[in-house]
């Protein structure tokens, strides 16, 4: 359908002031002309139904934009989306830029600060297809408007405490595994072969763990932080109906 700015303001429930504002801000593109008239159509009301939406969940104006660029950007805005990559691909620093269209500077900052790490090999230091979406999810939420500077500042929180753990579950490997197995007398090609399957499996076992019991904290942090809004609101509610209450007696 076609749509003139108040028609297609009344169809999305925002006031034309509001439908402008979000054009001005490139949220929504700009109609196409049709001599002196301005038309829309029904992409410009599927734009305007999920900002309201995400809105309505909360998101600033500068998120949406980063969510809407990334999930549903125009092709003039965008870039060709970016191909996958398997676990088994091994990448030197330029091709993680490559891959990740973020410029290698960038990548041996995120390195210094240990948000990506290379895997060590016989050839030298080298990254994988986990490097790539790693930086690939960084990138996506810094595009929901979280600033760089104190996502660094959690990460290196969450990185040190972290390499904690991780020292920990080696220890605890070469104890109960690595010592029992080289204390058996095993031909070494089957020591081997078993040692690197033990670890493959304390390495699954603990990625995933971890990974469970930090989507948890987050999701109850979330969950809490929202019951604290709303009681906030309803506390400043409350002592708003009794100002009023005061002023009238």
């Amino acid at each position: 359908m076609a749509y003139r700015v108040e028609e297609l303001a009344a169809a999305a429930g925002v006031t034309v002031e509001l439908l402008r504002s979000y054009q001005t801000k490139g949220l929504v593109d700009p109609p196409r002309r049709e001599g002196r008239l301005a038309l829309y159509d029904d992409r410009h009301l599927e734009r305007l139904r999920t900002i309201r939406e995400l809105k309505g969940k909360g998101y600033s104006l500068k998120a949406i934009a980063g969510l809407l660029s990334r999930q549903h950007g125009d092709t003039q805005r965008t870039a060709p989306a970016l191909p996958p990559v398997a676990d088994d691909e091994h990448f030197a620093p330029q091709e993680l830029a490559d891959r990740t269209r973020v410029p290698l500077a960038v990548l041996r900052s995120l390195e210094a600060s240990g948000v990506i790490r290379a895997r060590q090999g016989s050839g030298g230091p080298y990254y994988t297809g986990a490097d790539v979406r790693a930086v690939r999810m960084l990138l996506s939420l810094l595009g929901v408007g979280l600033p760089m500077e104190e996502f660094m500042q959690l990460a290196r929180l969450q990185i040190s405490t972290m390499q904690e753990v991780a020292a920990g579950a080696v220890q605890l490997y070469a104890k109960y595994v690595g010592e029992p197995l080289r204390a058996a007398g095993l031909d070494p090609h089957e020591e081997g072969e078993r040692a690197e399957a033990a670890f493959g499996l304390l390495v699954q076992a603990a990625t995933s763990l971890v990974a469970y019991s930090f989507e948890r904290m987050l999701r109850n942090a979330w969950a809490a932080e929202k019951a604290g809004s709303a009681r906030g609101a309803n506390i400043e509610e409350a002592l708003f109906r009794l100002d009023k209450s005061i002023n009238r007696n």
